[in-house]
């Protein structure tokens, strides 16, 4: 067989119509489910992320690119060419965007969520569960594919992996957004090189979270460690002293607010 029949079963609803307007972790979105398939929703609420998988009518022209370069990628050239098997770009020979998304409430044929990177009016094609049972691979590892094109596009990046990690926002979470956009940005020029090597206190379990989040860094393969300081280590090159008490909003206060930055001497 070489076609198929696909059948939409609702359709996106949220601020965005154009592609180029998207921020890359997408905007807060609802799913209005056709009639028809109400009953498919019956005790959805289990659930509190959800896949979406979508169907990007628009563009449609782009179903023979086999080779992209990615949003954030400045090298134009070979060097910069991805397959689209291994990014998540629009252009690929079924058009089909695929998301998780936090499900906020249910009403009725209306589906609430945190935010999706699929603009207004897409047809949705299914929706399943997202299972925290088969989904979750923590351990899973990736190469960088484009860097940040901002401070404020990696910092908002840090943010939804830390929330994904520890479930909520916290000073302290926010707190640990905050030391790995400066070091991303101080050291490595906001690229991820992988591989991270920390050192957090042992009182601000948030904190920790929110860098295991980041960083994928655990005790058990001794890329975690805990001690009693107020201080962060990262990759045994940079120190933040915390400072003893945060401002009431951690993501806008200035640096010097939150810790004192020195680099280790190697």
């Amino acid at each position: 067989m070489d076609s198929w029949t696909l059948k939409p079963v609702g359709v996106v609803r949220c601020s965005v119509a154009e592609r180029k307007l998207m921020p890359v972790w997408g905007v807060p979105a609802s799913i209005e489910i056709f009639p028809e398939f109400e009953p498919g929703l019956h005790q959805i609420e289990k659930h509190s992320h959800l896949w979406i998988l979508g169907w990007f009518d628009r563009g449609l022209g782009e179903r023979e690119v086999l080779q992209v370069t990615p949003r954030g990628v400045t090298d134009p050239g070979p060097d910069g060419l991805h397959g689209v098997f291994a990014v998540r770009s629009p252009a690929r020979p079924n058009p089909i965007g695929l998301t998780a998304a936090r499900l906020l409430r249910r009403e009725g044929r209306r589906l609430e969520l945190d935010r999706l990177d699929f603009l207004d009016g897409t047809p949705v094609i299914d929706i399943k569960p997202y299972f925290i049972n088969r989904d979750l691979i923590f351990s899973a590892s990736g190469r960088q594919v484009g860097k940040p094109r901002s401070r404020e596009d990696l910092r908002e990046s840090l943010l939804v992996q830390a929330v994904q990690f520890h479930g909520r926002r916290d000073p302290d979470l926010e707190l640990g957004v905050r030391i790995f956009e400066h070091y991303r940005a101080a050291v490595h020029d906001m690229n991820d090189p992988g591989g991270y090597r920390v050192a957090v206190p042992l009182a601000r379990p948030v904190l920790c979270d929110a860098f295991m989040g980041m960083t994928r860094a655990t005790p058990g393969r001794g890329t975690l460690a805990f001690h009693s300081e107020p201080v962060v280590r990262i990759d045994g090159t940079a120190e933040y002293r915390l400072r003893e008490n945060l401002p009431a909003d951690v993501l806008a206060a200035p640096e010097e607010m939150l810790f004192d930055f020195r680099r280790i001497p190697g």
